[in-house]
């Protein structure tokens, strides 16, 4: 049994009874004889198959036994004919009988199961035969009505027109339809734009040779994308530079995964599989860190990693292999390639240096949309020329007239050609012949279409590596087949390498030769033609097989792709019975377990594939699922999706207290308190942080707390710290929580939390008391501990970069804010980043004096963090903002950012609140209402003075001075900047301090 896309035609004589009325049994038997033998002859003419005759119905299959590319457009070709053929049978009929017939049609397309009709199966088994029938009964006599899905295989050939949607029996929802009129001859069903190459391909190779050129003149790292669509020859032109740099370069290749989401480094294992890493690093700085994050990314060492230092070790390894010759790095299917990877692609490039590295990726044409910026080599399709030129050098036996409808039926897509050659060629080696060549449907067809002819064997061989991946080898295959085939597993696949279907592959294991398929729609289609059961059964065996040999080598994100493929098959089948939940629940276990190392190494999207993934494989009440809630709604979080966030982790919370362990319940609440500080700082956060905050001690105080009350602990003090220290102005008491969080972090082994706790000590460095010489050296310190930890170290530069420049060294404090926002960018982390551009270089460009400048920061800060949905740095931004707008005597504009954080802004956040009241002083002070603004400016100094920001302090003392310089009262005037010299003299502000000094002597030019 296998299945099959095919087209159905199912046909009914219209109001048949009253024919048995009028006829004599014999003279009746003679009718139904001649009307059975019309529509044979015009549906065994297009190829069709009739399943059955069923008194005056008779069911015609196309794509049974063989499936043609072009069958849904032979069945409306077919239904026609015998529509018309009618006619000349029904002038017989009436002469000879007195009678005429009206034939009704359906036609439809879909997936069914196929049986042998040689075993006695039943052809065809599914929905769409269903919904042909009920086509052919809502039909009228001689109309033939087509189903949307064959309509669209067929809609460029055929004139239709739509009737009202049909009330189908047993079907819920009404089913769209379109009456035949016509098909016009020649055409094909599908048209399909020219664009596709292979032979011919002198420019495009130029363009990539001078790509490798300009990499060993630069010493650089550069990309380039071919791209085109499937079979449009991207590989063989990758394969072409290769062999046209000969020993000039290092060649290096690997694949993307077109399947389970997560496989993130598979490209690398392939490439690293090629190398022997000892060797190759021996002697080298750094070599034992490079090697073990190597390995930890191809899945040979426990990974405890984050994405930016595994990009770091990459680039190391490359620009190891490129010091000796350069190297082109081939990878294939990037359009099925994870975020990760594809950021790791861009670090290479940006990051590289002293480096010749050629990055050649190949992907199909929706990647365009996916990277828009990455230089591309689109390849169009052969011209008539060229496909002559290709097929002479793939088959010297073809006519003329064959050599034209082979280029006409394959629009210059060189995989379409070679699959039909090779199609006539095992046709010739059985003595048989096809009348004509049809345009291809889609290539998946055309593989289709060869699957059909193999032998029993080879499919079955075939499908079990289909199971496997791309890449295979003979032990699995041999695992996965029948016991009594396994001895001809070897046979099959030197069969399939010769008719092309699959190659050798220089990979072997544990002695094992590799193969891979040919092309990965050659693996799509023989996967695609397994009944659901033998794919589910093969999955589950395939991932007990991984386990028995490979279960410790870190490839849980395969073995539970595999048992999650069995369990939905399972499910699809059978519902969800106790081995169904028992197989659910390993994959769970895998995914859930990739999830948190992806989650630990800050790959956020593969984090919320895995996760989401192992939790839907879950009960609603199993308490697996509820562990996986709190790291969901982080990384739901962290990517914007807040609604989502705030849905998951409240349906979690609302459970009643004896369904959820403490921690689990904890965290939620932890992760909730985060997610509305962001979403909503107004409020609907204190009372889960005070539940927080109360739950700590005792969790801590627990006797060697598991993974989960370690990370539930590390981000219940990071909240603590950031809300109750740092946004209250109590600097100490946020250290000393944001200290207990990072013990806990390491404990947890959450390298992305403990970064972000080094990023809030250094604001507490660059806010607070601790003088700025002394506060730089804090940072540095960090930065030092820091390591190759990216994370941590644009954390620790994007606060150094303010502090310097508080000694007068702009420039470098705006290369520091720069590298500190790229690194962010890089690592995906777009909050922090858009944090570090707006804060960092506004902060700078005021204490230069450029006010412009700093304007243009904060408005983009302002507009990436809205789109991030993001309200709690936002305010903050606005509230400087609105500062700077006043001191360039833009008041209105200044009032309206105002406004925006008064509604915006958490009464907790006091450096927000303070902000804005100065900026309603100074507003109020330049219209006139001096005593107003006074009032104002005293709040703000009330607030400050509460708070240990030393600087900020200084700041609102200064405006006060110049709202009661503005009244008259130059002496408390005097006082107030007096006093706030001394605490930037104290903080070692040296720029503010000598711009304050200079107030001071001057004072009229404050008037």
């Amino acid at each position: 049994m296998v299945r099959k896309t095919v087209t159905l035609v199912f046909c009914d004589v219209a109001d048949s009874t009253s024919l048995g009325e009028q006829l004599d049994p014999e003279a009746l038997r003679d009718v139904w004889s001649r009307y059975h033998e019309t529509a044979r002859e015009a549906l065994e003419r297009h190829g069709g198959t009739i399943e059955k005759f069923v008194g005056d119905a008779v069911l015609a299959v196309f794509g049974i036994p063989l499936v043609h590319e072009d069958d849904a457009l032979r069945a409306v070709r077919a239904s026609l004919e015998l529509r018309d053929a009618l006619a000349g049978l029904n002038d017989e009929l009436e002469r000879d009988y007195g009678v005429r017939i009206g034939v009704r049609t359906g036609v439809n397309t879909g997936e069914v199961l196929a049986g042998d009709p040689t075993q006695g199966h039943a052809f065809a088994t599914g929905d769409p035969v269903v919904v042909a029938q009920r086509l052919e009964a809502a039909a009228a006599g001689g109309e033939i009505l087509v189903a949307n899905a064959t309509l669209r295989l067929v809609r460029d050939a055929v004139v239709v027109e739509e009737v009202p949607p049909l009330e189908l029996k047993g079907k819920s929802q009404p089913v769209s339809a379109w009456r035949l009129l016509d098909v016009v001859p020649g055409v094909a069903g599908v048209s399909r734009p020219m664009d596709s190459p292979l032979v011919g391909r002198a420019k495009e190779l130029t363009r990539l040779r001078a790509e490798f050129d300009q990499v060993l003149e630069d010493r650089s790292c550069r990309v380039v994308t071919i791209l085109g669509e499937a079979g449009v020859g991207k590989s063989r032109l990758a394969a072409e530079l290769a062999a046209s740099l000969g020993d000039e370069a290092l060649v290096l290749e690997g694949r993307c995964l077109p399947y389970g989401k997560g496989i993130t480094y598979w490209p690398l294992r392939e490439i690293v599989d090629q190398l022997d890493l000892d060797e190759l690093l021996a002697g080298e700085a750094d070599a034992e860190m490079v090697h073990g994050r190597i390995l930890e990314a191809v899945g040979r060492a426990e990974p405890h990693s984050r994405s930016d230092e595994l990009y770091w070790a990459v680039r190391r390894l490359l620009e190891t292999l490129a010091r000796e010759r350069p190297l082109v790095l081939v990878l294939d299917d990037v359009q099925w390639a994870e975020p990760v990877l594809l950021d790791l692609v861009e670090y290479l490039a940006g990051w590289s240096r002293d480096t010749a590295v050629l990055l050649c990726c190949l992907a199909r044409t929706e990647f365009a949309e996916m990277r828009p910026a990455w230089p591309t080599l689109p390849l169009s399709p052969l011209s008539g020329a060229e496909t002559a030129e290709l097929l002479d050098t793939l088959t010297s036996a073809l006519d003329q007239k064959t050599v034209h409808e082979l280029t006409r039926a394959t629009g210059g897509n060189p995989l379409f050609l070679g699959e039909m050659v090779r199609m006539l060629e095992e046709d010739r080696s059985r003595s048989e012949s096809r009348d004509t060549l049809r345009v291809p449907e889609t290539i998946s067809a055309v593989l289709a279409a060869r699957l059909d002819l193999l032998t029993a064997g080879e499919r079955d061989t075939l499908q079990c590596a289909s199971v496997i991946g791309q890449a295979f080898f003979w032990g699995a295959v041999a695992e996965l087949t029948q016991p009594d085939r396994v001895a001809a597993v070897a046979g099959d696949l030197q069969a399939l390498v010769r008719k092309g279907l699959v190659r050798p592959d220089a990979q072997t294991l544990a002695g094992e030769d590799g193969f891979r398929f040919a092309h990965i729609l050659v693996r799509d289609a023989a996967y695609e033609s397994m009944p659901k059961r033998r794919r589910g059964e093969l999955h589950e065996r395939f991932a007990d097989w991984i386990e028995a040999r490979r279960g410790e080598g870190g490839l849980d994100e395969i073995i539970g792709h595999h048992l999650e493929q069995a369990w939905g098959y399972r499910l699809d089948l059978s519902g969800g019975g106790a081995e169904e939940v028992a197989l659910a629940g390993r994959a769970a276990d895998r995914l859930s377990r990739a999830g948190r190392h992806a989650l630990g190494r800050g790959d956020l999207h593969a984090a919320g594939n895995l996760l989401g993934r192992a939790a839907a494989l879950l009960d609603e009440a199993d308490p697996r699922r509820f562990e996986l809630v709190p790291e969901l709604g982080l990384v739901l979080t962290e990517t914007g999706d807040l609604a989502a966030a705030e849905e998951l982790l409240t349906r979690l919370l609302d459970r009643p207290d004896g369904d959820v362990q403490v921690p689990v319940r904890l965290a939620a609440q932890i992760e909730r308190a985060a997610l509305r500080l962001r979403s909503d700082p107004r409020g609907g956060w204190e009372q889960d942080l005070q539940r927080v905050e109360d739950a700590l001690p005792a969790l801590e105080a627990a006797v060697d707390p598991g993974r989960l009350s370690h990370w539930a602990l590390a981000r219940g003090w990071f909240l603590v710290g950031l809300v109750r220290g740092l946004w209250a102005g109590q600097l100490a008491r946020g250290e000393e929580a944001l200290e207990r969080a990072r013990t806990h972090a390491r404990a947890a082994g959450d390298r992305r939390q403990e970064a972000e706790i080094v990023g809030r000590l250094g604001f507490a460095a660059w806010s607070g008391p601790l003088p700025v010489p002394e506060a730089i050296e804090r940072c540095a310190s960090l930065l030092e501990a820091a390591g190759e930890d990216r994370l941590e170290g644009a954390s620790c530069r994007r606060w150094i970069g303010s502090l310097v420049a508080r000694q007068g060294q702009f420039d470098e404090g705006r290369r520091l804010v720069d590298e500190a926002a790229a690194s962010y960018e890089e690592l995906g982390s777009r909050l922090e980043a858009a944090s570090a551009r707006a804060f960092g270089h506004a902060d700078i460009e005021f204490l230069a004096g450029d006010l412009p400048a700093a304007e243009r920061a904060l408005r983009r800060g302002y507009d990436e963090l809205g789109d991030l949905g993001e309200l709690g740095h936002r305010a903050t931004v606005a509230a400087l903002l609105s500062r700077t707008l006043e001191a360039q005597g833009r008041l209105d504009d200044a009032e309206h950012f105002a406004r925006l954080v008064e509604a915006t802004a958490s009464d907790h956040d006091i450096w927000s609140q303070v902000l804005v009241r100065l900026t309603r002083a100074k507003v109020l002070a330049a219209r006139g209402r001096q005593a107003e603004a006074e009032k104002v400016a005293r709040e703000a100094l009330e607030v400050v003075e509460r708070t240990d920001f030393l600087e900020l302090h200084g700041d609102v003392l200064g405006d006060l001075g110049d709202v009661l310089w503005r009244r008259g009262r130059k002496d408390e005037a005097r006082e107030c900047i007096e006093q706030a010299l001394g605490l930037y003299e104290q903080k070692g502000n040296t720029v503010a301090a000598e711009r304050t000094r200079l107030l001071l002597g001057v004072p009229a030019t404050r008037a």
